[in-house]
């Protein structure tokens, strides 16, 4: 028979409060975390506040960012990687140009 892990109050108050800030959509939490996504909803709508009415005019929790696809995930990081990418390419354009000039600034001393 499988045991499932305990997880301390303090870490689900936590891992809601983190999923609540916004930063992270809840698929890449519960990954981060080494929870479910199930798990991390749950703790969610557990919490005392999630019984009552929510604030007028507050926004519901996206739900679609607990169902994303991993087609969606993949698209994403491919976007990051390609950023990243054209990021690292700029920083060594940068590091080159910085290095000619140092050079070039070192012969005219001499």
């Amino acid at each position: 028979m499988r045991v499932l892990p305990r997880y301390t109050d303090e870490f689900r108050s936590d891992a809601v409060a983190a999923m609540l800030s916004g930063k992270r959509t809840p698929p890449q939490l519960a990954r981060d975390l080494g929870v479910s996504v199930t798990s991390l909803r749950n703790w969610y709508y557990a919490r005392p506040m999630a019984k009552k009415k929510p604030p007028k005019g507050a926004k519901p929790v996206a739900t679609s960012a607990v169902a994303a696809s991993p087609d969606d995930e993949v698209r994403q990081l491919k976007r990051d990687l390609a950023a990243a990418s054209k990021r690292i390419e700029e920083l060594e354009q940068d590091r080159e140009i910085l290095k000619k000039a140092a050079a070039f600034f070192a012969k005219e001393s001499e």
